[in-house]
């Protein structure tokens, strides 16, 4: 028993992550155009066919009619492969999925988080309906107490109760078929509608975040420019009032040199008394 997550990347790209419930393993493919390429040319040497086309029927076929195609598996200590016979355009198509075994602390990030967000999915699908429907309860009120009559009478329903409606989910059974086979809640269109809002949701919070992130990098780089600019700014006005104290030293050594009297370089600037030594 497999649950499978499939990702096809503008249509150039496959990437198939299974979980095998019964084993608990988790394996994992990824092809890119050249790999479909040439895997087509391998199992299939008289067919010619795009890769979007490929693309196209991998995802129906292991999607949308996965029963309408006959799969082979062959599980090794490291590798899973999955042997897919089927027709394309009317013509056989033979595809293999030759995939490796992830470690099992990846299970957390591919299955379990998804799964919980999933599961948080639900939870504020069902409030928002139970708002919805308390509103449409009150509306109903106001329209009966305007002397407003249904003209068929049974289409009436009753003021909806929550504790009620909690005891009569209770005591229904259908969750025994999930409880022998789990995948069949998995292959819903209603849980595939979830799990993609949930995946939209998640990118649309990445892609956030990582906005956020790339906003604060231009921010911490612009305030780094303004303290380096301050710095340069600092370091020139610095410099010029030093060469400007230059400037003014040389102007007054001028006017000295020009008021005294020229001296010869040979003699002494300082003369030093003889002083007799004492006996």
């Amino acid at each position: 028993m497999f649950s499978l997550k499939l990702y096809l990347g503008n249509l150039d790209f496959f990437e198939m992550m299974l979980f095998d419930i019964d084993a608990f393993q988790l394996f994992y493919l990824s092809q890119n155009c050249e790999q479909i390429e040439k895997q087509l040319k391998e199992l299939n040497p008289s067919l010619e066919a795009p890769v979007k086309k490929i693309l196209e029927h991998l995802e129906t076929c292991l999607i949308n009619n996965p029963e309408k195609n006959e799969y082979t598996t062959s599980l090794h200590s490291d590798f899973l492969f999955i042997k897919m016979k089927s027709k394309l355009s009317g013509i056989k198509f033979n595809w293999e999925f030759r995939l490796t075994k992830l470690e099992n602390r990846l299970l957390n990030q591919h299955f379990v988080i998804p799964l919980l967000f999933n599961c948080a999915e639900y939870q504020q699908r069902e409030l928002e309906l139970i708002k919805i429907i308390q509103a449409k309860d009150k509306e109903i009120d106001d329209y009966k107490s305007q002397g407003i009559e249904l003209t068929r009478k049974y289409l009436a329903t009753e003021t909806f109760e929550l504790s009620h409606f909690d005891d009569q989910i209770k005591s229904k059974l259908q969750i025994d078929d999930l409880i022998e086979d789990p995948t069949k809640c998995l292959t819903t269109i209603l849980h595939q509608k979830v799990n993609k809002s949930c995946i939209d949701k998640y990118m649309a919070f990445q892609q956030k975040s990582l906005t956020k992130e790339t906003n604060n990098d231009l921010k911490s780089n612009e305030n780094s420019n303004k303290i380096l600019k301050n710095t340069e700014k600092n370091n020139d006005s610095a410099f010029s009032s030093k060469e400007k104290k230059r400037e003014e030293i040389d102007k007054v050594l001028e006017e000295e040199n020009k008021s005294c009297p020229k001296m010869n370089k040979k003699k002494k600037l300082f003369k030093i008394k003889n002083k007799p030594i004492p006996s």
